[in-house]
Protein backbone atom coordinates (compact mmCIF):
# COMPACT_ATOMS: atom_id res chain seq x y z
CA UNK A 1 0.00 0.00 0.00
CA UNK A 2 1.35 3.33 -0.95
CA UNK A 3 2.47 5.56 1.91
CA UNK A 4 0.67 8.50 2.73
CA UNK A 5 3.66 10.63 1.57
CA UNK A 6 3.61 8.80 -1.99
CA UNK A 7 -0.03 9.29 -2.66
CA UNK A 8 0.35 13.13 -1.71
CA UNK A 9 3.24 13.26 -4.16
CA UNK A 10 1.61 11.14 -7.35
CA UNK A 11 -1.78 13.65 -6.41
CA UNK A 12 -0.01 16.68 -6.42
CA UNK A 13 1.92 15.11 -9.99
CA UNK A 14 -1.72 14.29 -11.50
CA UNK A 15 -3.15 17.55 -10.88
CA UNK A 16 0.13 19.71 -12.04
CA UNK A 17 -0.01 18.11 -15.01
CA UNK A 18 -3.95 17.90 -15.75
CA UNK A 19 -3.68 21.93 -15.97
CA UNK A 20 -0.62 21.75 -18.12
CA UNK A 21 -2.40 19.16 -20.50
CA UNK A 22 -5.91 20.74 -20.49
CA UNK A 23 -4.22 24.36 -21.34
CA UNK A 24 -1.59 23.04 -23.92
CA UNK A 25 -4.87 21.68 -25.75
CA UNK A 26 -6.58 24.73 -25.85
CA UNK A 27 -3.16 26.45 -27.31
CA UNK A 28 -3.41 25.86 -31.35
CA UNK A 29 -7.34 26.30 -31.56
CA UNK A 30 -6.43 29.74 -29.93
CA UNK A 31 -3.63 30.16 -32.09
CA UNK A 32 -5.32 29.37 -35.07
CA UNK A 33 -8.37 31.76 -33.81
CA UNK A 34 -5.69 35.10 -32.91
CA UNK A 35 -3.91 34.31 -36.73
CA UNK A 36 -7.38 36.09 -37.89
CA UNK A 37 -6.00 39.54 -36.82
CA UNK A 38 -1.70 38.65 -36.74
CA UNK A 39 0.98 37.45 -38.42
CA UNK A 40 1.93 34.46 -37.03
CA UNK A 41 5.82 35.23 -36.17
CA UNK A 42 4.50 38.53 -34.77
CA UNK A 43 2.20 36.56 -33.07
CA UNK A 44 4.11 34.10 -31.04
CA UNK A 45 6.87 37.00 -30.48
CA UNK A 46 4.50 39.07 -28.53
CA UNK A 47 3.13 35.97 -26.73
CA UNK A 48 6.44 35.05 -25.44
CA UNK A 49 7.80 38.48 -24.38
CA UNK A 50 4.80 39.18 -22.55
CA UNK A 51 4.75 35.88 -20.84
CA UNK A 52 8.48 36.63 -19.93
CA UNK A 53 8.21 40.30 -18.59
CA UNK A 54 5.76 39.36 -16.77
CA UNK A 55 7.32 36.36 -15.15
CA UNK A 56 10.37 38.99 -14.14
CA UNK A 57 7.87 41.76 -12.73
CA UNK A 58 6.71 38.94 -10.51
CA UNK A 59 10.48 38.81 -9.24
CA UNK A 60 10.62 42.21 -8.75
CA UNK A 61 7.65 42.67 -6.97
CA UNK A 62 8.48 39.90 -4.37
CA UNK A 63 12.17 41.16 -4.43
CA UNK A 64 13.33 38.22 -5.51
CA UNK A 65 16.86 37.69 -7.55
CA UNK A 66 16.15 39.54 -10.92
CA UNK A 67 19.21 37.60 -12.48
CA UNK A 68 20.47 34.00 -12.71
CA UNK A 69 23.69 32.71 -11.06
CA UNK A 70 26.78 32.55 -13.71
CA UNK A 71 25.82 28.67 -14.37
CA UNK A 72 22.42 29.11 -14.94
CA UNK A 73 22.79 32.56 -16.89
CA UNK A 74 24.84 31.28 -19.38
CA UNK A 75 21.53 28.96 -20.80
CA UNK A 76 19.02 31.63 -20.88
CA UNK A 77 20.00 32.44 -24.84
CA UNK A 78 20.62 28.55 -25.86
CA UNK A 79 17.50 27.59 -23.94
CA UNK A 80 15.58 30.52 -25.39
CA UNK A 81 16.53 29.63 -28.95
CA UNK A 82 15.09 26.07 -28.35
CA UNK A 83 12.16 26.47 -26.10
CA UNK A 84 11.01 29.76 -27.43
CA UNK A 85 12.12 30.26 -31.00
CA UNK A 86 12.43 27.18 -32.29
CA UNK A 87 9.02 26.00 -30.65
CA UNK A 88 7.06 28.53 -30.53
CA UNK A 89 7.79 29.91 -33.97
CA UNK A 90 7.08 26.36 -35.75
CA UNK A 91 3.77 26.17 -33.53
CA UNK A 92 2.32 29.28 -34.75
CA UNK A 93 3.27 28.52 -38.11
CA UNK A 94 1.65 25.22 -38.12
CA UNK A 95 -2.02 25.94 -37.72
CA UNK A 96 -1.46 28.56 -41.18
CA UNK A 97 -1.05 25.29 -43.23
CA UNK A 98 -3.37 22.61 -41.36
CA UNK A 99 -6.21 22.13 -39.10
CA UNK A 100 -5.74 22.58 -35.26
CA UNK A 101 -6.65 19.11 -35.00
CA UNK A 102 -3.79 17.55 -36.68
CA UNK A 103 -1.57 20.82 -35.34
CA UNK A 104 -2.58 20.18 -31.90
CA UNK A 105 -1.73 16.37 -31.99
CA UNK A 106 1.66 16.40 -34.12
CA UNK A 107 2.80 19.77 -32.02
CA UNK A 108 2.30 17.78 -28.68
CA UNK A 109 4.26 14.53 -29.41
CA UNK A 110 6.99 15.76 -27.31
CA UNK A 111 6.98 12.73 -24.95
CA UNK A 112 8.67 10.42 -27.70
CA UNK A 113 11.29 12.94 -28.09
CA UNK A 114 11.71 13.11 -24.49
CA UNK A 115 11.57 9.53 -23.03
CA UNK A 116 14.48 8.99 -25.46
CA UNK A 117 16.73 11.86 -25.29
CA UNK A 118 16.21 11.33 -21.30
CA UNK A 119 17.28 7.86 -21.41
CA UNK A 120 19.59 8.99 -23.41
CA UNK A 121 21.24 11.99 -21.37
CA UNK A 122 19.63 11.76 -18.00
CA UNK A 123 19.79 8.23 -17.59
CA UNK A 124 16.20 7.60 -17.10
CA UNK A 125 15.16 3.67 -16.88
CA UNK A 126 13.20 3.04 -19.51
CA UNK A 127 10.80 0.51 -17.97
CA UNK A 128 8.85 -2.05 -19.89
CA UNK A 129 5.61 0.05 -18.72
CA UNK A 130 7.61 3.16 -20.17
CA UNK A 131 8.48 1.09 -23.77
CA UNK A 132 4.44 -0.24 -23.74
CA UNK A 133 3.13 3.14 -23.45
CA UNK A 134 5.99 4.69 -25.61
CA UNK A 135 5.00 2.13 -28.71
CA UNK A 136 1.30 2.67 -28.09
CA UNK A 137 1.63 6.41 -28.29
CA UNK A 138 3.58 6.84 -31.80
CA UNK A 139 0.89 3.86 -33.07
CA UNK A 140 -2.06 5.83 -31.91
CA UNK A 141 0.10 9.40 -33.28
CA UNK A 142 0.87 7.69 -36.72
CA UNK A 143 -2.40 6.26 -37.17
CA UNK A 144 -3.66 10.13 -36.62
CA UNK A 145 -0.82 11.53 -39.07
CA UNK A 146 -0.52 9.17 -41.64
CA UNK A 147 -3.94 10.35 -43.74
CA UNK A 148 -2.19 13.87 -43.30
CA UNK A 149 1.65 12.58 -44.86
CA UNK A 150 -0.19 10.38 -47.11
CA UNK A 151 -2.44 13.35 -48.81
CA UNK A 152 -1.99 15.25 -51.88
CA UNK A 153 -2.49 18.96 -50.08
CA UNK A 154 1.49 20.45 -49.56
CA UNK A 155 -0.11 22.99 -47.28
CA UNK A 156 -1.04 20.13 -44.70
CA UNK A 157 2.16 18.55 -44.79
CA UNK A 158 3.95 21.32 -44.24
CA UNK A 159 2.15 22.44 -41.49
CA UNK A 160 2.76 18.72 -39.90
CA UNK A 161 6.11 18.90 -40.74
CA UNK A 162 5.71 22.47 -38.54
CA UNK A 163 4.06 20.96 -35.79
CA UNK A 164 6.54 17.77 -35.50
CA UNK A 165 9.58 20.63 -35.51
CA UNK A 166 7.77 22.34 -32.59
CA UNK A 167 7.30 19.41 -31.12
CA UNK A 168 11.27 18.27 -30.96
CA UNK A 169 11.99 21.86 -29.91
CA UNK A 170 10.27 21.41 -27.21
CA UNK A 171 11.43 17.85 -26.19
CA UNK A 172 15.07 19.13 -26.59
CA UNK A 173 14.49 22.36 -23.99
CA UNK A 174 13.15 19.89 -21.46
CA UNK A 175 15.89 17.32 -21.75
CA UNK A 176 17.76 20.97 -21.02
CA UNK A 177 16.13 22.26 -18.21
CA UNK A 178 16.10 18.86 -16.53
CA UNK A 179 19.83 18.25 -16.42
CA UNK A 180 20.66 22.13 -15.83
CA UNK A 181 18.28 21.96 -12.21
CA UNK A 182 17.76 25.63 -11.89
CA UNK A 183 16.70 25.22 -8.45
CA UNK A 184 16.26 29.01 -6.95
CA UNK A 185 16.81 30.40 -10.57
CA UNK A 186 14.05 28.87 -11.92
CA UNK A 187 11.30 31.40 -11.92
CA UNK A 188 14.21 33.88 -13.59
CA UNK A 189 15.53 31.24 -15.82
CA UNK A 190 12.04 30.53 -17.65
CA UNK A 191 11.46 34.26 -17.72
CA UNK A 192 14.61 35.67 -19.25
CA UNK A 193 14.85 32.74 -21.75
CA UNK A 194 11.25 33.61 -22.90
CA UNK A 195 12.71 37.34 -23.50
CA UNK A 196 15.47 35.98 -25.22
CA UNK A 197 13.78 33.72 -27.13
CA UNK A 198 10.71 36.02 -28.35
CA UNK A 199 12.89 39.04 -29.18
CA UNK A 200 14.21 37.07 -32.21
CA UNK A 201 10.91 36.60 -33.35
CA UNK A 202 9.44 39.66 -33.17
CA UNK A 203 13.00 40.41 -35.47
CA UNK A 204 11.78 37.84 -37.56
CA UNK A 205 8.44 39.21 -38.03
CA UNK A 206 9.80 42.41 -39.28
CA UNK A 207 12.30 40.65 -41.88
CA UNK A 208 9.64 38.36 -43.13
CA UNK A 209 6.03 39.62 -41.98
CA UNK A 210 6.62 43.58 -42.85
CA UNK A 211 3.62 45.02 -44.34
CA UNK A 212 1.45 43.09 -42.37
CA UNK A 213 -0.30 44.41 -39.18
CA UNK A 214 -1.79 43.56 -36.08
CA UNK A 215 -5.66 44.14 -36.09
CA UNK A 216 -6.04 44.88 -32.50
CA UNK A 217 -9.47 43.78 -30.77
CA UNK A 218 -11.01 43.44 -27.93
CA UNK A 219 -10.67 39.23 -28.52
CA UNK A 220 -7.27 39.43 -29.80
CA UNK A 221 -6.39 40.75 -27.02
CA UNK A 222 -8.02 38.30 -24.74
CA UNK A 223 -6.58 35.16 -26.53
CA UNK A 224 -2.93 36.67 -26.78
CA UNK A 225 -3.29 37.46 -23.01
CA UNK A 226 -4.62 33.45 -22.20
CA UNK A 227 -1.70 32.23 -24.51
CA UNK A 228 1.07 34.27 -23.01
CA UNK A 229 -0.67 33.94 -19.17
CA UNK A 230 -1.82 30.62 -18.94
CA UNK A 231 -0.31 29.08 -22.08
CA UNK A 232 3.11 30.09 -21.62
CA UNK A 233 3.91 32.01 -18.14
CA UNK A 234 2.11 29.16 -16.03
CA UNK A 235 2.67 26.79 -18.09
CA UNK A 236 6.22 26.70 -18.66
CA UNK A 237 6.63 27.56 -14.95
CA UNK A 238 4.80 24.59 -13.65
CA UNK A 239 6.50 22.44 -16.31
CA UNK A 240 10.21 23.39 -15.28
CA UNK A 241 9.31 22.85 -11.94
CA UNK A 242 7.83 19.13 -11.85
CA UNK A 243 11.34 18.26 -14.19
CA UNK A 244 12.76 19.15 -11.23
CA UNK A 245 10.88 17.05 -9.05
CA UNK A 246 10.15 14.23 -11.61
CA UNK A 247 11.42 12.42 -13.92
CA UNK A 248 10.77 13.52 -17.60
CA UNK A 249 9.92 10.37 -19.44
CA UNK A 250 7.02 10.14 -16.85
CA UNK A 251 6.21 13.81 -16.69
CA UNK A 252 6.22 13.29 -20.95
CA UNK A 253 3.34 10.47 -20.88
CA UNK A 254 0.84 12.78 -19.59
CA UNK A 255 1.57 14.99 -22.93
CA UNK A 256 -0.01 12.01 -24.96
CA UNK A 257 -3.71 13.00 -23.35
CA UNK A 258 -3.28 16.69 -25.21
CA UNK A 259 -3.91 15.82 -28.66
CA UNK A 260 -7.10 13.76 -27.53
CA UNK A 261 -8.22 17.18 -25.51
CA UNK A 262 -7.03 19.44 -28.69
CA UNK A 263 -9.14 17.06 -31.01
CA UNK A 264 -12.29 17.65 -28.72
CA UNK A 265 -11.44 21.29 -29.15
CA UNK A 266 -11.07 21.48 -32.61
CA UNK A 267 -13.96 19.61 -33.54
CA UNK A 268 -15.93 21.99 -31.34
CA UNK A 269 -14.87 25.08 -32.35
CA UNK A 270 -14.54 24.66 -35.88
CA UNK A 271 -16.12 21.97 -36.72
CA UNK A 272 -13.39 19.94 -38.00
CA UNK A 273 -14.26 16.57 -38.91
CA UNK A 274 -13.24 13.68 -37.35
CA UNK A 275 -12.48 10.29 -38.91
CA UNK A 276 -12.15 6.87 -38.01
CA UNK A 277 -8.09 7.33 -38.09
CA UNK A 278 -8.62 10.04 -35.34
CA UNK A 279 -10.63 7.73 -33.04
CA UNK A 280 -8.45 5.11 -33.23
CA UNK A 281 -5.76 6.76 -32.50
CA UNK A 282 -7.48 8.53 -29.59
CA UNK A 283 -8.13 5.16 -27.97
CA UNK A 284 -4.73 3.79 -28.56
CA UNK A 285 -3.36 7.50 -26.61
CA UNK A 286 -5.92 6.96 -23.82
CA UNK A 287 -4.74 2.80 -23.34
CA UNK A 288 -1.19 4.40 -24.00
CA UNK A 289 -2.03 6.79 -21.03
CA UNK A 290 -3.75 4.22 -18.50
CA UNK A 291 -0.05 1.45 -19.01
CA UNK A 292 1.84 4.31 -18.01
CA UNK A 293 0.00 5.34 -15.00
CA UNK A 294 -0.83 1.62 -13.93
CA UNK A 295 2.84 0.63 -14.62
CA UNK A 296 4.04 4.03 -12.61
CA UNK A 297 2.05 3.20 -9.24
CA UNK A 298 2.70 -0.25 -9.40
CA UNK A 299 6.61 0.39 -9.49
CA UNK A 300 6.20 3.01 -6.25
CA UNK A 301 4.55 0.08 -4.59
CA UNK A 302 6.91 -2.03 -5.09
CA UNK A 303 9.76 0.05 -4.37
CA UNK A 304 7.76 0.79 -1.34
CA UNK A 305 7.58 -3.02 -0.11
CA UNK A 306 11.04 -3.35 -1.00
CA UNK A 307 11.97 -0.77 1.29
CA UNK A 308 9.82 -2.03 4.10
CA UNK A 309 11.29 -5.31 3.78
CA UNK A 310 14.76 -4.51 4.41
CA UNK A 311 14.19 -1.60 7.11
CA UNK A 312 12.92 -3.15 10.19
CA UNK A 313 11.88 0.53 11.60
CA UNK A 314 9.26 0.47 9.33
CA UNK A 315 7.48 -2.61 10.48
CA UNK A 316 7.13 -0.71 14.15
Amino acid sequence: MLKSADQTDVSLRHALMLAVTLVAATCYPAIKAGLVYAPPIRFAGLRTVIAGVVLLGILAALKRPFWPTAAVRRWILPLGLAATTLTFGAMFLSPVHTGAGIASVLGNTQPLAIIVLASVFMHEKLTRGKILALCLGLAGVVVMALPVFGGENEHDTVGAMLALISSVGAGVASIMVKKLRPGPDLVALAGWQLVAGGLPLLALSQVFEPSRAIHWTASFAGILLFLALAGSALTTLIWFWALQKWDAGTLSLYLFVVPVFGIAIAVGIYGESIRFADVAGILLILIAMAVALFARSEGIEEKDKHSFAHNPEKRR
